[in-house]
């Protein structure tokens, strides 16, 4: 029987499993675990605010009173009374931007996900705006339990769905956040940015370069 070699961890062709393991996370196309699980938890809280942005409108349509009488004082600090059908124009002007300004942010969202899962040059800061994004919703769903509704003609069952859609989204941006720390994830991003830039990177905040 012929007794072989004792493996050289120096030579060339011995590899460490670390080293293989750290290759097979970073380079472009196999997505590990935790990376999954953070496009995952990211693509339900986008979702997921879609749904409550549909919501904040629906509620405004179901009952404007609120949004006409905000509108109302601030027109008594104007010279001359309003008429009703200009106070109206007025008022779903502003909801109408006020949708677009949140679907354009949808949309940013949407791009930054897309650009982390196909590993694209900005995917490290793409990343980096979730996680802020995650802790966001995150505050805002603790902050759902010291209010209180404003408007007696909505239904409170409107209310409480409503309430429930934001705390799934705090939930899920928290998960994508937390899958977004590891180090996985970390090598994901920052695969698509090229070698050069990356040595100059310094240390970025919420984990990671």
């Amino acid at each position: 029987m012929v007794s072989l070699p004792p493996i050289n961890p120096n030579s060339a062709s011995h590899v460490e499993p670390k080293a293989v393991d750290e290759a097979s996370t970073s380079k472009k196309g196999s997505k590990p675990e935790a990376v999954r699980f953070m496009l995952g938890c990211w693509a339900a809280m986008i979702l997921g605010e879609l749904l409550h942005q549909i919501l904040q409108i629906v509620g405004i349509v179901i009952d404007p009173a609120p949004l006409r009488e905000a509108s109302r004082e601030a027109a008594r600090g104007q010279e001359g009374a309003l008429s009703d059908s200009v106070m109206n124009a007025a008022m779903w002007s502003s909801v109408a931007i006020m949708a677009l300004i949140q679907l354009a942010i949808l949309a940013m969202f949407t791009a930054a996900l897309l650009a982390l899962n196909k590993q694209k040059r900005w995917a490290p800061n793409a990343r980096r705006l979730l996680q802020i994004f995650g802790i966001f919703f995150g505050i805002r769903a603790l902050a759902l339990f010291m209010t209180h509704p404003t408007s007696t003609a909505i239904p409170m069952a409107f209310y409480g769905f409503d309430g429930v859609v934001q705390i799934l989204v705090a939930v899920a941006g928290g998960l994508g956040v937390f899958y977004a720390s590891q180090r996985e994830s970390i090598q994901w991003a920052e695969a698509g940015v090229p070698p050069e830039q990356r040595d100059k990177r310094g240390p970025g905040p919420l984990g990671g370069k």
